[in-house]
């Protein structure tokens, strides 16, 4: 079976939460019962393709995220400035043939990675793998990456958003792709994917509003356990 390194991009200052970083690292704001980062760290636990995690992060985080046993790399700022520059740093540090799965440390989901990972794997000539779910909220389009169906295009932060598609990760990357330093949406766009309909919930607790409202879904969620 074929094996994945997981990568948890969790090295983001957070900007968007204000004050509240001021007090506790973006991944260890605590949304419902535990620090943000265990939702998707558990989600890539869970799968039966991933043999290998590790946490990219920030200097001042290095030491909690290594006492949970898994390999850490403490990013550079001046190259890594989104998901994938941060796995375009990773591969110069380490070298695997391992195809890759990248998750975002503030994302909270039900997403399947090994859902997306066989899509993934029913297609040889596919570069990347993404989910795109719909998203009613336009404010928060305009803040993300948004999938067109017509163009078959990623664009990021459109100010008019030409769908209502948000791109979410877990992304699954080809070992051997290559990445230019562009953005995002740049690379996916320059590549062959696939997307995966995604019809859970989903919040990017980056900002306090979202976080708010994902701590409240939780809470009622499992309220009713």
């Amino acid at each position: 079976m074929e094996k994945f390194l997981g990568i948890l991009c969790a090295g983001g200052k957070g900007k968007r939460l204000g004050m509240i970083t001021n007090y506790i690292s973006k991944p260890f704001v605590p949304v419902y019962d535990r620090p943000a980062f265990l939702y998707p760290l558990k989600q890539m636990e869970c799968s039966k393709y991933i043999d290998e995690i590790i946490i990219l992060t920030r200097e001042e985080n290095n030491e909690k995220f290594a006492s949970l046993g898994y390999e850490t790399i403490i990013q550079d700022d001046r190259v890594v400035r989104d998901m994938f520059s941060g796995l375009s740093f990773i591969k110069k540090k380490k070298k695997t043939n391992r195809h890759f799965v990248l998750m975002p440390c503030d994302n909270i989901s039900r997403i399947n990675i090994d859902a997306v990972i066989n899509l993934f794997l029913s297609k040889p000539e596919i570069d990347i793998a993404f989910c795109i779910k719909v998203i009613r909220d336009r404010k928060k389009l305009r803040d993300m990456g948004v999938y067109d169906p017509r163009r078959k295009m990623v664009y990021y932060k459109p100010k008019l958003p030409p769908s209502p598609y948000g791109v979410l990760a877990p992304y699954v990357v080809r070992n051997t792709l290559k990445i230019p330093p562009v953005s995002d949406a740049q690379v996916l766009n320059r590549s062959n994917f696939i997307v995966y309909d995604y019809r859970g919930f989903w919040f990017d607790i980056g900002d306090v509003e979202s976080l708010f409202n994902c701590t409240k879904f939780l809470r009622g969620l499992y309220a009713k356990r």
